[in-house]
């Protein structure tokens, strides 16, 4: 299952200054939004809610944006993140380096849930890999559900298939909000 390309590219790093919070990535030209922040990641960050304490995933987590920048938002959290690609997985430890969270950051490589497949979350994020087809997003989105506490809730930003997606949802989860803006479905799910 190779939807990413195998040649790292041009290393390039990339500033983000998001609630407050200011971070840098280091990040290769070859993965996804590889030069910059692409908007929907964007978009999740700038409506994310954030638990109080607990343990979190980043799934599918690229170079580590949105888990990094959890885990500088919130201390507490304990931030576990999963991505297929192993020059994600590399990426992102070098952030959570750069950005001072490697004591808090857990970087896994892996498909989905896999790396994680024992485990239950306070909260669960991702900006899934479109690129990779609608039957792994569909995983990703509908599978979070097993992998999260009763209390917990899953937050995922989606530029195709979010209707589906909020529709197939409500067959599973207790709490389902899709809310459009920019052209993605920003979805909040509860089990």
């Amino acid at each position: 299952m190779h939807y990413y390309k195998k040649t790292p590219g041009k290393k390039v790093l990339i500033p983000l200054v998001i609630h407050g919070v200011s971070l840098q990535f280091i990040s290769y030209t070859s993965l996804f939004s590889g030069s910059y922040v692409d908007e929907g990641t964007l978009l999740l960050l700038e409506n994310i809610r954030v638990p109080g304490e607990g343990v979190i995933l980043d799934i599918g987590c690229g170079y580590g944006v949105i888990g990094i920048t959890i885990a500088k938002l919130n201390p507490k959290l304990r931030v576990y993140m999963t991505d297929v690609n192993p020059l994600a997985v590399k990426a992102t430890k070098q952030n959570s380096k750069l950005n001072n969270v490697e004591d808090r950051v857990v970087v896994l490589e892996g498909d989905r849930y896999e790396p994680v497949k024992n485990m239950l979350f306070n909260a669960i994020y991702s900006n899934p890999p479109l690129s990779a087809g609608m039957k792994i997003v569909e995983d990703i989105v509908l599978g979070a559900r097993e992998y999260l506490f009763r209390d917990g809730f899953a937050q995922f930003v989606l530029a195709k298939g979010g209707e589906y997606l909020a529709r197939e949802a409500r067959k599973t989860y207790s709490l389902v909000e899709a809310i459009s803006k920019k052209g993605y479905i920003l979805l909040y799910l509860k089990p």
